[in-house]
């Protein structure tokens, strides 16, 4: 129903181990880490922060119409859906009737999970002989799912009741102020000022950060998201610096 496409991760990873392909071959020793350090855990790791998954707005519970898959978009992120069975078709034409979003609970091998992202549906791309269409969804808000239900009747599709998550929790920590700005600079080649990054929102920064529909899943559930996504960019970051001083001993033999 969607296009998959690489993780920056898998991105870093490929180039990373082409790389050391490319090292090992010209005779150089294993060892190519003795002088590169793994990012320092800081001590916010080490004490506890308030969760403000939930915080900095009013939580909202209501019940949406729902379409379990394997993936997450973040507010403002857009995709293209492949509609085809008769449920399906008939969630699309009562959202489109009614100007009504729904929501996704991501769904992992199979077993859907505690939470998702409410989408609506912008226009029909494509229709088919076969009663299919291609339609292109933008996310809007991220939700706790707290029931559900696989068929609301008389519909044929199913049901659930969320409360919606803070998609509005701006950057509090000094950190991962810096590790923003640092991934932006560094792997983006954009400059931003900390009054810039002070105003984005915690999920603005992660779509910057082409990550899977999983990587995306293990954010938004994360206990504290702030701290996840620290981890994510210096994990990126060190990466990219480590590709950097192979590179550089590469060149030197």
């Amino acid at each position: 129903m969607l296009n998959k496409s690489p993780g920056i991760f898998e991105k870093i990873f490929s180039k990373f181990q082409a790389l050391i392909a490319r090292i090992r071959s010209k005779g150089t020793k294993d060892s190519f880490f003795d002088d590169i350090l793994a990012p320092k855990t800081h001590d916010y790791f080490m004490r506890p922060l308030n969760n403000t998954k939930y915080t900095q707005m009013k939580t909202r519970q209501l019940t949406i119409p729902m379409f379990p898959l394997n993936m997450v978009l973040f507010p403002g992120e857009t995709t293209k859906l492949y509609i085809f069975e008769e449920r399906y078709k008939q969630l699309v034409d009562d959202c489109l009737d009614n100007d009504a979003s729904f929501g996704i609970p991501f769904v992992d091998k199979g077993k859907r999970q505690r939470f998702g992202c409410e989408v609506k549906i912008n226009r029909i791309l494509k229709t088919y002989e076969n009663g299919g269409m291609d339609i292109l969804i933008e996310g809007t808000n991220i939700f706790e799912l707290l029931e559900f239900s696989e068929v609301l009747r008389p519909k044929l599709y199913g049901a659930g009741l969320i409360e919606y998550l803070n998609i509005n929790q701006k950057i509090i920590l000094n950190n991962l102020q810096d590790a923003t700005v640092n991934y932006f600079g560094t792997v983006q080649n954009k400059l931003i000022d900390y009054e810039t990054v002070a105003n984005l929102s915690i999920y603005s920064v992660a779509s910057a950060l082409q990550l899977t529909h999983p990587e995306k899943y293990r954010l938004l559930a994360a206990q504290n998201q702030q701290l996840h996504l620290l981890n994510l960019l210096n994990f990126i970051i060190h990466i990219i610096n480590t590709e950097q001083q192979l590179k550089d001993r590469f060149i030197d033999n």
